[in-house]
């Protein structure tokens, strides 16, 4: 499921940096850093404190605009935009080009598929390749979540 996440990051993640003017040799460095500080930030948020958040971002409206405006969403926003000109060495407006591109419609494709029947995409499964499928409060936050998205 890890991979699957990861896969579709690195593909929206790609285009925003090519068409972000990024240079060349810096494009596959943008890429990798804007997947795994999407990713470490959905960990660092699954908490029982977020709960209402990630219930908005997961388990109602998925539009652009509600999306947008989640603390989740603001939050993984500008940890790329922060590790994009930290560790890439972009400039703060090109990370945040790429970070307001690729982190508001990768988390509306997530709720979309979070709440589509038909969609082989599961949440719960989601959380636990994020919290390492344990019972702690990982598993706990899983739980409860997992009743309220079904």
């Amino acid at each position: 499921m890890l991979d699957g996440i990861l896969d579709l990051i690195k593909d929206h993640a790609q285009g925003a940096v090519a068409n972000a003017g990024v240079p060349a040799d810096k494009q596959d460095a943008a890429v990798e850093t804007t997947a795994s500080t999407i990713v470490d930030g959905l960990k660092d948020n699954l908490s029982l404190d977020n709960v209402s958040s990630i219930m908005g971002l997961f388990g109602g409206d998925s539009s652009s605009s509600s999306v947008a405006s989640n603390p989740i969403v603001n939050s993984i926003q500008a940890s790329v935009v922060s590790a994009l000109s930290s560790k890439v060495g972009l400039s703060p407006a090109i990370a945040n080009t790429i970070a307001s591109t690729v982190v508001p419609a990768l988390m509306a494709l997530l709720s979309k598929k979070s709440n589509d029947p038909n969609d082989s995409f599961d949440f719960g499964s989601l959380l636990q390749s994020f919290t390492g499928g344990n019972s702690g409060p990982g598993g706990v936050i899983g739980d409860i979540l997992g009743k309220f998205l079904k």
